[in-house]
């Protein structure tokens, strides 16, 4: 690095720690000394956040100055896009990745699995943090995979690196005290448990149509692994894997019940009540496959949907909701609240997951409530 992308990234680490994302010396070191930049020669940028994504390239005549400042911004960059403007890969928001290091309360000697290298930058800290041979990390995209290779090497580091789906964990080099993905999955996967030595931790976004950014902290005990979620957001990109519905589907959804009349009756919840960061979550985590689009029709009341993939959907407009299909979504949210409230509001970090041997994942609170 030369002075001026040292002194970045000094600012970078000074900042997180600052704001209480980084508190020990080994990951405000590491944020000090591994160069972003390094990982993210080109990126896209959506500054009007209206999926009109521009080229940021390092190399370009130019654009040197404005590339580094994005780079060592506390910001997601989006790297890879698919068809109709999908996102593919990024690099994660740096102060999500120092919240997510600290939470697993490395102490140096811990053998970590990262699931989803992405452009290498991640797993860069963890061979900062902990040392090359203590690290290996899997991604699906063999692309991305020898560029991060590529990218390490550089740096000196030399992880285990392989291609395959992570939700297969890699067994080749298990036992494991850590698992981090960043990347988002469904559900836990049976095989990381089984990869992880007894004691040892799991820390994954739980993917949901509604968001949520539900991060699972897991301790690994025999064939099950229990925990609570953090008390932060943290929302990842899917793995390939998993099959998501585009905005534009979504919104294709909306538009095939507009014209319904279905069950009017008034609303007894605001929509205002999904803003709540602990009851998002939860209701992200128990009403999967179901999204929520905003609208705000000519003429019209500003109009909050929520569409499931069954066919079921609500429409929240002033004081009402309308709502049709096999399931009635807002009754189904009033009812979630109403549990919510009765158990105190629990905050996010109250709220736990336990995932058994044959793969159940049970939600409860921290008094024992399931």
């Amino acid at each position: 690095m030369d002075e001026r992308e040292r002194e970045l990234s000094r600012a970078l680490a000074a900042r997180l720690t600052a704001a209480g994302a980084l508190r020990t010396p080994r990951w405000i070191t590491a944020f000090e000394t591994v160069p972003r930049h390094l990982f993210v020669p080109r990126f896209f940028a959506d500054p009007a956040h209206a999926a009109n994504w521009e080229l940021v390239d390092g190399t370009a005549p130019g654009q040197r100055e404005r590339w580094l400042e994005l780079v060592y911004r506390d910001s997601a960059l989006v790297t890879q896009l698919g068809e109709r403007g999908t996102l593919l890969s990024s690099s994660s928001q740096p102060s999500l990745m120092a919240r997510m290091l600290e939470a697993l309360d490395f102490t140096g000697s811990e053998r970590v699995l990262e699931v989803g290298t992405g452009t290498g930058y991640h797993a860069a800290l963890l061979c900062a943090g902990l040392g090359s041979e203590l690290v290996t990390s899997v991604d699906i995209d063999a692309g991305l995979v020898s560029a991060a290779r590529d990218r390490l090497r550089e740096l000196g580091y030399t992880p285990t690196l392989a291609v395959g789906d992570g939700a297969d964990g890699y067994p080749g080099a298990a036992p494991y005290d850590r698992i981090i993905a960043t990347c988002s999955l469904p559900q836990v996967p049976a095989a990381w448990i089984g990869q992880v030595a007894p004691g040892g931790l799991i820390l994954l976004n739980l993917y949901r149509d509604l968001g949520g950014g539900a991060l699972a902290l897991l301790r690994v005990s025999g064939e099950q692994a229990s925990g609570h979620f953090a008390s932060f957001f943290g929302g990842f990109m899917p793995t390939r894997t998993v099959t998501t519905v585009p905005m534009g589907d979504a919104f294709g959804l909306v538009a095939a019940h507009q014209g319904e009349p279905g069950e009017r009756r008034r609303a007894v919840l605001p929509v205002s009540a999904l803003s709540d960061d602990a009851f998002d979550m939860l209701a992200a985590l128990l009403l999967p496959g179901v999204h929520r689009i905003g609208l705000q029709p000519p003429g019209q009341p500003y109009q909050t949907w929520l569409v499931g993939d069954d066919g079921s959907w609500a429409c929240q407009e002033g004081p009402d909701v309308r709502q049709g299909g096999p399931r009635r979504l807002w009754d189904q949210v009033e009812r979630l609240h109403g549990e919510w409230s009765a158990r105190g509001r629990p905050g996010r970090h109250e709220i736990g997951l336990t995932v058994t041997a044959s793969g159940e994942h049970r939600i409860w609170v921290t008094n024992g409530s399931e």
